[in-house]
């Protein structure tokens, strides 16, 4: 009897235990700003830009450096790193840092990681998996607007960024970012406002881990602790 409360006990602390929410988009598509919506209405951790700054913390490089390579398979990665003074860091010892800063967010619970490959490094069951996606000439047209250029730089632009991203994963992760067999749910932000897109992807994350994505996440100072 004792074993079998123990073992009753074990599956209600894990069906209460807060997941994680990783976002992949496309450039353009409004990706982070959906995931920052997410976040907000979920209380959880938004880790976007807040990852690019922990791993320069983390590998003693300067932020701007590291924002350098962030999502960009260049050839030179590992050069470009080692230019820093303070650092001698490899694409490999890059990939392990991400590696672990992805999962250690998984197993704490309660965060919304947005892009470098971070679908393909959390345990599928623990996790919700998204890509937002939207049509390139409208992608294109949201970043002529905002970058306030033509709309040929505009596209040349848009096209390399995603590139770069399909790199990026593919030389760290090994996979095909693009490979809709990868996600649990994919989100075309075509005629859906960052609103209501975000409201579908915590649908579905409701639905799928139930109670455990209406407890709000562990105390903050966990959180804190990861970015010392």
């Amino acid at each position: 009897m004792a074993t079998l409360e123990h073992s009753n006990d074990r599956r209600a602390r894990v069906e209460m235990f807060p997941r994680v929410i990783t976002v992949s988009r496309e450039f353009g598509a409004g990706g982070a700003r959906v995931s920052l919506r997410i976040a907000a209405e979920l209380g959880y951790q938004l880790w976007d830009q807040e990852l690019t700054t922990h791993l320069a913390r983390k590998a003693k490089v300067d932020v701007a450096l590291m924002r350098e390579v962030d999502e960009r398979a260049r050839p030179l990665l590992d050069e470009v790193l080692a230019q820093s003074m303070r650092s001698r860091l490899s694409c490999s010892k890059y990939r392990t840092l991400l590696t672990r800063t992805v999962q250690d967010l998984a197993e704490r619970g309660g965060a919304v990681i947005v892009g470098r490959g971070s679908n393909f490094l959390v345990d599928p069951e623990n996790a919700l998996r998204v890509r937002v996606i939207c049509p390139l000439a409208q992608r294109v047209d949201r970043y002529a607007q905002a970058a306030g250029c033509d709309r040929a730089s505009a596209e040349r632009f848009v096209v390399e960024r995603d590139r770069e991203r399909e790199l990026f994963v593919r030389k760290l992760c090994g996979e095909q970012v693009t490979d809709p067999v990868h996600y649990d749910v994919i989100v075309n932000t075509r005629d859906l406002t960052e609103q209501a897109a975000a409201r579908l992807i915590i649908a579905a994350y409701r639905a799928r881990f139930g109670s455990a994505s209406m407890r709000p996440p562990r105390d903050e100072s966990a959180h804190a602790s990861l970015a010392q």
